[in-house]
């Protein structure tokens, strides 16, 4: 075992990590002290939340939870209300009942004794828990008696743990900015001392991502660690991502997938004394959740039934969970053990022995010397390349895949280009198994845009500021080269703009209905006004796979001889991979070394975008949901495999802003297109979006300096702390 995982670190080392260790190294570093205290073992809890009212004398600036006296929206739950409420919980076998809400002077010490007798009397076994320490310390004044004495008539009447909020940020430069009117950090701090003593376990949050800075996330960190050491009374750290919408601060933008692994890995590497971190997945994205499981995080919170408090904030309630079955299944899915318990760690009937000690998973250390020969520069073989996917952390893949992409693209620059796609149609013969987007020729859900049309949507496109037009569509028995030689002639000779389109999969079926070869039908697109191909279609170039989820669609040796034909006439392309339909790793390799074979040949390839399989609305079953940590793998692996193709794209399009942008942290070096319209992937349901200045935020924050791109990689313009337009 490491000594890392012994050594206390100072708060000077605790800053200079979180400001200056690349992500992925600071990943590997929490995740090994996470699978030394837990092994694989992950919790999380089954919860209902009951919040007694949204009125609050507090008003704090950065809560968009509460309302003002008199609001149409605002409410008071009555006992009798609550007990409604307890009524419709009583079958759901929960685990915690989270009771947190404003503070009003109705609502005082005897309502919420009266409050935890029924919910103990309706819900008996179940955890009741809340009551912030700012709740705790108002009602305490309030009634003008020691917090002692609240604290225990609230465990008289039931009540069985402090969550932790109202914490925010300790630090008296931003509390005073952000928390105006709620108790002091020493205040916060003296409750659950308080309650410690009374052996009343809590927990502890932070809220960051607003206007902190790194110094004042270690002194926040520095307090709780203090407290710890002198009483041990806390269960588990919880972070907690500033949601941005409805609040006084103005912030456009909370804080992105690369921030928070990096509060979180700190959490767990500097809170030596903390049993557990937690992050709630009712606050991010769930592939991003499921990166952190392996960033030093070992709960995942719960399911939060009829939770009002993040949802007021903005977080994505796409993303939560309902049932603990679904919990478990996301875990094992990131290869965790999941433990149903409690939010203070009880063991529960019928659940592992969480008390165990902490399974050791046998590790191979074969990929070591492996790695070490791609961190020197060596061509991989396909041996190689399929022992690191499989065998190596992808935390230590990603730092030697973020080392080779600094030397493959040097400089501090994180590019992205801004494009629009466009279809032509969504009717399409070849009846893939894996694509939601497509309908049958005869369905009346069937569309086709005009060549006409097309250049006018092109056109407002560029007005817009798109330098990039991708036309893409179904293959349609009754659209001839004549129809797509009008839309590419159209493009270009009225509007400044790259047309980059048409897959090969297209271009093959248009050259089998017009009988003409390949490369015939390659000239006559590019003499219409066609400048580079997209690589779509490209799926996994290896045909047992093909064969079963697009029999009708091109095959492999065919996608790659009509790429080294464009390449041939002057023609620049992508490569693309969509994976997660069941292939075995070394299948996935074989893709990567028949693109790397190819642009051996040709250097035609511009860059490679890999993508992942997103089964929802399609008729192929998927063996296994690919995650966020899937993904970085993948990144990794093209960066270290791909070693003659320079640039690799993230996918925020199915990964999503947050993971997305790990993926700069991981080997890619450009985040893709802004696009304008997408409507291939988001027929799955998988429906992000971003914007320009959302982009070149997340570049900005993941350490990167921003840059507008043209298609072939050049730069149009670079943010530097003030914009600047590239000459």
């Amino acid at each position: 075992m490491s000594d890392f995982i012994h050594k206390r670190i100072t708060d000077s080392e605790a800053l200079d990590m979180l400001q200056n260790m690349p992500t992925a190294e600071l990943m590997a570093r929490a995740d090994e002290i996470r699978r030394a205290r837990h092994g694989n073992k992950t919790y999380y809890v089954h919860s209902h939340n009951l919040n007694p009212t949204n009125l609050c004398v507090v008003e704090c600036g950065l809560c968009s939870f509460w309302r003002p006296e008199g609001a149409e929206d605002a409410y008071i739950t009555t006992l009798e209300d609550a007990r409604e409420n307890l009524e419709k919980a009583q079958n759901w076998d929960l685990t915690d009942l989270h009771i947190v809400g404003g503070m009003i002077p109705e609502l005082d010490l005897e309502y919420y004794e009266n409050l935890f007798k029924l919910s103990r009397e309706m819900l008996p076994g179940v955890l009741l828990q809340g009551m912030t320490a700012v709740e705790i310390h108002w009602i305490a004044g309030n009634e003008g008696i020691s917090i002692r004495e609240t604290l225990e008539r609230l465990k008289a009447a039931g009540f069985g743990s402090i969550s932790g909020g109202g914490a925010e940020i300790f630090h008296p430069d931003i509390r005073k900015k952000i928390a105006t009117t709620k108790i002091l950090a020493q205040q916060w701090l003296d409750v659950h001392k308080v309650a410690h003593e009374l052996d009343i376990p809590t927990n502890a949050t932070m809220l960051f991502g607003h206007i902190e800075k790194d110094e004042h996330i270690i002194d926040h960190l520095s307090r709780l660690r203090e407290l710890q050491d002198e009483t041990g009374g806390f269960q588990a750290a919880i972070p907690l991502p500033f949601q941005t919408n409805g609040t006084a601060l103005g912030l456009k933008y909370g804080p992105s997938g690369d921030r928070q692994v990096r509060v979180a890995a700190i959490t767990r590497i500097y809170l030596d004394n903390f049993p557990h971190v937690r992050m709630l997945v009712n606050y991010m994205d769930r592939k991003l959740l499921g990166v952190l499981t392996h960033s030093g995080v070992d709960d995942i919170g719960g399911t939060s039934l009829n939770e009002r408090i993040a949802k007021e904030g903005g977080a994505p309630q796409s993303q939560k969970f309902f049932t603990a079955a679904e919990m478990e299944e996301f875990l094992v899915n990131h290869g965790h053990t999941p433990i149903l318990t409690n939010s203070i760690y009880a063991q529960l009937d019928g659940q592992p022995d969480i008390n165990a000690l902490p399974e050791t998973p046998v590790v191979s250390s074969r990929w070591k010397p492996i790695l070490d020969r791609a961190e020197a520069g060596e061509r991989l073989s396909a041996e190689d390349a399929v022992i690191l996917h499989d065998e190596a952390p992808f935390q230590e893949l990603g730092r030697v895949a973020d080392l080779r992409r600094k030397q493959d693209v040097p400089g501090d620059l994180a590019t992205y280009v801004f494009d629009k796609n466009l279809n032509t149609t969504n009717v399409c013969v070849t009846d893939c198994k894996f694509c939601a987007f497509y309908t049958k020729p005869e369905s009346e859900r069937g569309y086709v845009r005009s060549p006409e049309q097309i250049v006018a949507a092109t056109k407002k496109a560029a007005e817009a500021g798109a330098t990039q037009i991708l036309i893409q569509g179904g293959l349609h028995p009754e659209l001839k080269l004549d129809y797509y030689e009008a839309c590419l002639s159209g493009i270009r000779d009225n509007v400044d703009i790259w047309i980059h389109s048409l897959s090969p999969t297209e271009i093959e079926y248009i050259a089998q209905e017009e009988g003409i070869t390949i490369r015939e039908c390659l000239q006559r697109l590019k003499d219409a006004g066609l400048q580079s191909l997209p690589g779509g279609g490209a799926e996994i170039l290896v045909d047992e796979i093909r064969r079963k989820i697009s029999p009708k669609k091109t095959r492999s040796q065919a996608w790659l001889d009509l790429m080294e034909t464009a390449n041939e006439i002057g023609l620049k392309t992508t490569a693309t991979m969509v994976y997660g339909f069941g292939e075995t790793t070394a299948q996935r390799v074989e893709h990567l070394i028949k693109v790397r074979e190819l642009q051996d040949r040709t250097g035609g390839f511009t860059a490679f975008i890999p993508w992942s399989f997103s089964p929802n609305m399609t008729d192929l079953d998927c063996p296994r949901l690919q995650n966020g940590v899937d993904y970085l793998r993948i990144v990794s692996i093209a960066r270290l495999l791909l070693d003659n193709v320079k640039h690799l794209q993230a996918g925020w399009v199915t990964e999503g802003p947050d993971v997305s942008q790990l993926a700069l942290q991981f080997g890619a070096d450009d985040y893709g297109g802004v696009l304008m319209t997408e409507e291939v992937v988001s027929a799955t349901g998988v429906d992000y979006g971003v914007s320009e200045d959302l982009v070149i935020n997340l570049i900005r924050e993941a350490g990167w300096t921003p840059a507008q791109r043209t298609t072939q990689y050049d730069l149009i313009k670079v943010y530097d702390e003030v914009e600047t337009e590239v000459k």
